[in-house]
């Protein structure tokens, strides 16, 4: 006879997606140059922002134009991996999950190893059920970003939806490291629950 475990009620939702808050110098090292300026500072006068950085202002600000002008930084081609990752965010927050999806694989075709792009295309997938795709973007944004605690969590809710307990609870396990211990006691109570499924 089989025994029914209740998950926690209180399971939380996924994490929601993650948009690039300030604008990135580029790595000249994934470009296969040494970086022998690392100490330099760019300097901004007020009032001269970039497309970008007025977009990244409308969108902090919850404003109208961030997509237009995300898009404008992208033309202008200034932080077009970022840019591309936030549209990508934007667009899934009014529900254009396909749209979301072109965004951010332009993105990952720009750069493969964007953590960004792959962590919220894991959220996308896990959205609309692809789940094998889901777990696979995740699994590389933990792999670029191992310090990242929503990855990780998001990744075994995820292995959850599989049945893939074993490795689910390795993944929440991480999550709760990695997390302010304030915010871990669902995760506990989560990982004490699929431990007694995996038994």
């Amino acid at each position: 006879m089989a025994k029914v475990i209740q998950f926690p009620i209180h399971t939380p939702e996924r994490l929601g997606n993650r948009k690039i808050r300030k604008k990135r110098k580029p790595d000249l090292e994934d470009l296969g140059q040494l970086n022998l300026f690392d100490q330099a500072r760019v300097v901004n006068l007020p009032g001269d922002r970039s497309y970008f950085e007025e977009a990244l202002h409308l969108d902090e600000q919850g404003l109208e134009g961030a997509e237009e002008m995300y898009k404008l930084a992208i033309i202008q081609d200034e932080c077009v991996e970022d840019a591309l990752c936030n549209v990508a965010v934007i667009r899934s927050a009014k529900g254009d999950k396909i749209g979301a999806i072109d965004y951010l694989t332009q993105c990952l075709e720009r750069s493969p190893r964007h953590f960004e792009a792959h962590y919220n295309l894991g959220n996308v997938y896990s959205e609309i059920g692809n789940l094998n795709l889901a777990k696979s973007h995740y699994e590389l944004a933990v792999q670029i970003a191992p310090d990242y605690p929503n990855a990780h969590y998001n990744l075994g809710l995820v292995l959850i939806s599989m049945k893939e307990y074993k490795r689910a609870i390795e993944r929440i396990n991480a999550y709760i490291q990695l997390s302010p211990a304030q915010e871990v006691s669902t995760a506990k109570e989560l990982v004490s629950t699929l431990r007694a499924i995996a038994q």
